[in-house]
C-alpha cells in the first residue's frame, strides 16, 4: 500500500516472485485452455432472406456517483440515466445512401425517450428518512411510481408488478429493515402490503429486487447503482413490448411486431442481488410472443449485444488463431518447434469467413469459454437469452443474446437454429446496421449511448456544482 504520492514501489520484489518455486509450481497447476476444432470455429449455415425492419428500439444506459464535498463525511450522490431510441429504419437508409448526409435530416430519424435521476448514496440522507439506506429505498420506488416511456402508457412500477407476480417463491427474503429494527424473532416482510414485519416501519415492492442489501454506508455505490441502471434498462425493455401489445390489442393490427427489433446495449442478463428478475422477464416475454405467434405466427425480436467479456474474447481469439496455432504457439512457450500453420496462418483478425455464425451450446460453452463441471447449464438463472456469435459482412464480430421465448429454445444442451428466433433476421439486421466507427456495435445503439452516457470528466464537475447548488440553497433561511 502506498502512503503518499510521491511514493513507488521497489523492483526487487519482482524477483520474489520471478525465483520462487512454490509459486511456479502453483501456476503449472491451473488448467489450460482448450481450443475448438476450425471446423467448429466457422460456423453453422444460416438460410437468409434479406429481412429488414421498419423501426429498431435501442436501450441503453448510464451511472455515475459524485463525492458531495459539502455535506456529511463521505457523502455520495448516485446519478443514473437510460436512453430508450426509436430508429426509423428506411429513412435511415435513405440519408445513408445519400452522397452528403444532412446532419439535420439524419437525426430526424430517430426519436428518443431518455430520463435522468439522482439518488441517495452513501452519508445523503433526506430530512424525513433515519439514513441513506431508507432514502435510497423510498427514492427507488418512488422512481418507478413516477417513470412512463409513453404518455399513455403504464408505469415501470407497473412493469415491475406484473413481472413480481412471475417471482420465483423458493426462499423467504429478509426483511429491508433488518439493520434497524430491534425484534429480532419477526418474519419476512409483506412487500405487496407495504408493511415491514412488525408493522413500524414501510417497506416498497421494489425492496423485492434486493439492491439495497449491496448498498453501503461506508464506501462508494457504484454497484449498487450499475444494478438500478440494469434493472431500468430491463424494465423499460418489457415496459415496451407491454406496450406495443396493448396497442396491437386495441387496432387489431399485429404487424408492428413483425416489422420491429428491439436491441438492449449488453447482456439479456440480471446479475447480483436482483438476478431473480431475470427468470420473471423470461415468463412474460413467452406470454406475450406466444399471443404475437398465435396472431401472425412470427416470434417477437429480441436480443442483445455484447461488446467485452468472455464470450467476445473467444470470439477474437477464434478470428486471429486455428487451433494448430494455439497449439504450437504453447508447444513454442514450452521450447518446442514454432513453425506457422500450415493451413490457417495466425493472422492479423480476418480468419474466419465474413457471415459466419457460432451458436454455442452448454457444453462448448463450459469446454472453450467458462470452465466448469455443474450440472445447471451456464446462466440458467441470470439469463433470459442464449449467445450466439456472428462475424458481419464488413467483418465486425458480435456477440448477440437472443431472447429466450419458449421452453424447447431453453434447452441448452443444443444450439440449433431453431432455438433462436429469428435468427436470420438478426443476423440480416447486424449485417445492415453495423457502424464502421465503433465496428462491434449496431448503430441503434450508438445512438442510445450518445443519449444516455455521462461524460466521465466534465459530467462530474457539471453534477458536483448541481449538487452544491441546490443542496446547499435549501438550508438558506427565506428572505
Amino acid at each position: 500500500m502506498s502512503y503518499g504520492p510521491s511514493e513507488f514501489a521497489q523492483h526487487k520484489i519482482l524477483g520474489k516472485f520471478t525465483e520462487n518455486d512454490d509459486i511456479k509450481q502453483k501456476l503449472r497447476e491451473f488448467k489450460e485452455p482448450e481450443y475448438p476444432e476450425d471446423s467448429r470455429a466457422t460456423g453453422t449455415p444460416i438460410s437468409r432472406r434479406q429481412w429488414s425492419p421498419k423501426y429498431v428500439v435501442a436501450i441503453d444506459g448510464s451511472h455515475h456517483e459524485v463525492q458531495y464535498d459539502q455535506g456529511f463525511p463521505g457523502a455520495e450522490l448516485g446519478f443514473v440515466s437510460v436512453a430508450t431510441i426509436l430508429i426509423d429504419v428506411n429513412r435511415l437508409q435513405e440519408e445513408a445512401d445519400k452522397p452528403s448526409i444532412d446532419p439535420v435530416k439524419f437525426n430526424q430519424v430517430q426519436s428518443a425517450y431518455s430520463f435522468a435521476t439522482v439518488l441517495a448514496s452513501t452519508n445523503m440522507v433526506l430530512k424525513s428518512d433515519p439514513d441513506s439506506r431508507a432514502s435510497f429505498r423510498r427514492q427507488w420506488a418512488k422512481l418507478l411510481e413516477d417513470t412512463c416511456p409513453a404518455d399513455d402508457a403504464e408505469s415501470l412500477a407497473e412493469t415491475y408488478r406484473a413481472l413480481y407476480a412471475h417471482k420465483p417463491r423458493e426462499t423467504d427474503q429478509r426483511c429491508p429493515l433488518v439493520d434497524v429494527c430491534m425484534d429480532a424473532n419477526r418474519p419476512s416482510a409483506d412487500f405487496e402490503k407495504g408493511t415491514c414485519a412488525c408493522g413500524k416501519y414501510p417497506v416498497y415492492l421494489s425492496d423485492a429486487l434486493r439492491i439495497h442489501e449491496g448498498f453501503s454506508d461506508f464506501a462508494s455505490n457504484g454497484e449498487c447503482f450499475g444494478e438500478v441502471m440494469r434493472v431500468l434498462e430491463h424494465l423499460l425493455l418489457v415496459a415496451f413490448v407491454r406496450q406495443m401489445e396493448r396497442l396491437c390489442e386495441r387496432s387489431g393490427n399485429w404487424s408492428m411486431f413483425r416489422d420491429t427489433a428491439i436491441v438492449m446495449d449488453g447482456s439479456l442478463a440480471v446479475f447480483g442481488h436482483p438476478a431473480w428478475l431475470s427468470q420473471a422477464i423470461k415468463v412474460e416475454l413467452a406470454r406475450i410472443n406466444q399471443r404475437v405467434n398465435q396472431e401472425i405466427s412470427e416470434d417477437l425480436l429480441i436480443f442483445g449485444i455484447e461488446k467485452s467479456g468472455r464470450f467476445f474474447d473467444h470470439w477474437c481469439r477464434l478470428d486471429q488463431k486455428s487451433s494448430k496455432d494455439f497449439q504450437k504457439e504453447r508447444t513454442a512457450e514450452n521450447g518446442g518447434n514454432s513453425e506457422e500453420d500450415d493451413t490457417f496462418r495466425a493472422m492479423l483478425p480476418g480468419r474466419i469467413p465474413r457471415q459466419s455464425t457460432l451458436l454455442v451450446d452448454d457444453p462448448y460453452i463450459k469446454k472453450f469459454v467458462v470452465p466448469s463441471a455443474s450440472d445447471k447449464p451456464h446462466g440458467k438463472d441470470t439469463y433470459y437469452g442464449r449467445p450466439f456469435l456472428y462475424k458481419t459482412v464488413t467483418g465486425a464480430l458480435i456477440v448477440g443474446i437472443s431472447a429466450i421465448l419458449s421452453d424447447a429454445q431453453d434447452d441448452r444442451s443444443l444450439a440449433t437454429p431453431a432455438q433462436y428466433p429469428r435468427l436470420p433476421d438478426m443476423l440480416d439486421l447486424l449485417d445492415m446496421l453495423v457502424s464502421m466507427r465503433h465496428p462491434n456495435a449496431i448503430i441503434p445503439l450508438i445512438a442510445a449511448h450518445a443519449e444516455a452516457a455521462i461524460p466521465l470528466n466534465m459530467g462530474e464537475k457539471v453534477l458536483e456544482k448541481l449538487a452544491r447548488e441546490h443542496i446547499s440553497g435549501n438550508r438558506r433561511d427565506p428572505e
